[in-house]
């Protein structure tokens, strides 16, 4: 019975769930070295060790309780491997020792082909953008997800959910892989393992079992977890910001850009973004950073003064990692690039014909190697410079490029995991920009990345059509338990032009308030003097408070008709629930009050920028919603109306 209620606190997050006065996840250790993990609906059975994914051969085995742990030790040949069982709280722990033996192996893993009973989906953590987030079958076939990275959730088809995660990051990370039935005779096994990169260790990151009765609950706890030990940055405001690249793409000009914020500035309000960011393409190669361009031919510090002298921070683009085969950087220091183990250079994009990245004359993109101490020096007076011309606001692209495995590639000084060589590049990128700077990671590992960014890119490119938000949404729904926890979620740039969109006004409507609701980054990159007037009051309407509001999605264990968010207004009994029909028919759906509130009845209303109808006291609403349709609701228990506040809670004056 859970009776116990817990606090865990975030800055600018308050997270309770429900614990029980005993442990429900119990484990038992067998004489032959196996153990069994059960929860109160799922469990991982005959568990096993592995070494690159074969079974260790220990010469005896010998199992011993030390501590309020049991401890199983594999004798082998050349050392031991010890594996210890505990219980840390409501968490199972396994925690893994090495000594004697030194293993290079690419993984090693505490269970190896455990079974698996009780489980029909498993609720996947991205580990970078586009991660195919969210909740999903269990794997029958190769065409279905199997690796999940490192924060795991094994849902029943009803009951507690199970939790299998790592919090420590700081050499390894952590995969669970969920085995496709079709292999297996129809048997559902998993792996649970550690990511070595053939570099050795004596101890491993400990693994975490944990569950709740909720998957998004579970997932969301196991996740505030992760943010205390990684130390995660969520105390900045949210961010409302204007990014040149939707708008100007590679052709932004420092004369374009004037022009811009001479633009903003003729609104008789003006937009209150905090960020004008400049993006990709103010450089002449990637790499050479601070070199003039012909589109920027004084380089950018005359760009970021005017951006700072209307009152806006100012924030810049930058691929720390990449460099361009025609760069000047490459041209003087060729050594300075990362290549695989028969010396070749990793080539990350390669040109033959027409087309060039940005614009740019390269036929090839590299990607630095920040092992070498002349390349960190390099990239240090970068964001230097950066910072000294008075840009706050950082977004670093293809962030990937740094998480190359060390067990693939030759560095200038070897010996450390990919996330060690990424977490010293890091630890010098915070220490030059601030702490007070806002920092944006995109197309980046996740992992390695807790602690250090204030924002994470989670979905692909957005583009003027509905079909372009597929990714948006799924990535959304999948990477919502960890907003505001590890970082302010980015879901990308809003689209707000009528003008060149293939969107009708539903759909862009529905895309923007879905995008508003979920309590992440929100940015634009149209032109705020040429949107029309309900375009651009739309933008206003979903402008964020000072709290920061994280959108709840209580049906996404659920098949639902529609997509839906609920945001909890802080310090009263009011709620803002969104449904949006994702689908391509004309759909009617009930849902109580109590389902989206947990409170019986209240007042409603039906809430827009244009206007607030309330629908009276009601303990059930009937939405009916024509495709990419929204509908946006207001519940008050005080019966209060919502006028003259934004859906983010800033004040907001309504135009009828």
């Amino acid at each position: 019975m859970k009776n116990l209620i817990l606090l865990f606190v975030l800055p600018g997050l308050l997270i309770i769930c429900l614990s029980g006065n005993s442990q429900s996840l119990k484990f038992k250790v067998f004489p032959d070295g196996t153990f069994d993990i059960t929860g109160t609906s799922v469990k991982i059975l005959n568990c096993y060790p592995a070494i690159d994914d074969r079974f260790i051969k220990p010469v005896s085995v010998k199992v011993y309780s030390k501590n309020n742990a049991e401890i199983i030790r594999y004798n082998l040949l050349n050392g031991t491997i010890e594996i210890s069982l505990s219980y840390e709280g409501n968490a199972i722990s396994l925690n893994t020792s090495i000594s004697g033996a030194e293993i290079k192996a690419l993984t090693f893993s505490p269970v190896r082909s455990g079974i698996v009973e009780g489980v029909n989906r498993i609720f996947r953590t991205p580990t970078q953008i586009m991660g195919g987030g969210g909740i999903k079958d269990w794997p029958k076939d190769k065409s279905d997800y199997t690796n999940c990275g490192f924060l795991t959730g094994l849902i029943p088809e009803s009951g507690s959910t199970m939790v299998i995660s790592t919090r420590d990051f700081s050499k390894f990370t952590s995969f669970t892989n969920c085995q496709r039935t079709s292999l297996n005779s129809g048997k559902k096994l998993i792996d649970i393992g550690i990511s070595m990169e053939k570099i050795t260790a004596s101890k491993l990151p400990v693994i975490y079992l944990t569950e709740d009765v909720d998957a998004f609950t579970a997932m969301r706890n196991e996740a505030t977890e992760i943010a205390r030990t990684a130390k995660a940055l969520t105390d900045k405001p949210q961010s409302y910001h204007w990014c040149s690249w939707y708008y100007a793409y590679y052709y932004l000009t420092d004369k374009m850009l004037s022009e811009f914020l001479q633009g903003f500035n003729t609104l008789k309000s003006r937009v209150p973004v905090q960020t004008i960011q400049i993006d990709a393409g103010y450089h002449p190669h990637l790499g050479d950073w601070l070199e003039p361009s012909e589109k920027f031919p004084v380089g950018i510090e005359k760009s970021v003064k005017k951006i700072i002298a209307d009152n806006y921070k100012a924030g810049i683009w930058i691929g720390p990692y990449m460099v361009g085969n025609r760069s000047k950087l490459y041209n003087e220091h060729p050594d300075w690039i990362l290549t695989r183990n028969d010396g070749k250079p990793i080539i990350n994009f390669r040109f033959t014909g027409e087309n060039r990245l940005w614009g740019a004359i390269d036929e090839e993109i590299y990607t630095l190697d920040t092992s070498n101490p002349a390349v960190m020096e390099y990239l240090r007076q970068v964001f230097r410079a950066f910072r000294k011309m008075g840009i706050t606001y950082f977004k670093t692209d293809f962030m990937l490029y740094g998480a190359e495995s060390s067990a693939n590639v030759t560095r200038y000084a070897p010996g450390k995991t990919s996330i060690e060589y990424q977490q010293d590049f890091f630890n010098m990128i915070r220490q030059e920009i601030g702490p007070e700077s806002f920092w944006l990671g995109c197309i980046a590992p996740y992992a390695p990345m807790i602690g250090y960014v204030d924002g994470m890119r989670i979905s692909g490119d957005i583009s003027a059509d509905w079909k372009s938000g597929v990714n948006m949404f799924d990535e959304s729904i999948g990477c919502q338990h960890i907003n505001n926890v590890w970082w302010q979620n980015d879901p990308d740039a809003i689209i707000l032009r009528e003008k060149y969109s293939r969107m009708n006004n539903t759909e862009a409507e529905s895309l923007i308030l879905w995008m508003g609701m979920l309590g992440g980054i929100v940015n634009t990159s149209d032109l705020f003097h040429e949107i029309p007037p309900a375009r651009l009051q739309l933008f206003r309407f979903i402008e964020p408070g000072t709290a920061k509001l994280t959108s709840a999605m209580p049906f996404i264990d659920k098949d639902g008709l529609f997509a839906v968010q609920v945001i909890k207004y802080p310090g009263r009994d009011d709620w803002a629930v969104l449904f949006v029909n994702r689908g391509e028919l004309k759909t009617n759906v009930s849902y109580s009050i109590r389902s989206l509130t947990g409170i019986n009845s209240a007042t409603c209303f039906y809430w827009s920028p244009d206007s607030t109808k309330s629908i009276g006291i009601i303990d059930n609403v009937n939405i009916e919603l024509d495709p990419h349709q929204s509908k946006l609701l207001y519940i008050s228990a005080s019966g209060k109306s919502p006028e003259g506040m934004s859906l983010g809670g800033a004040k907001f004056i309504l135009k009828h």
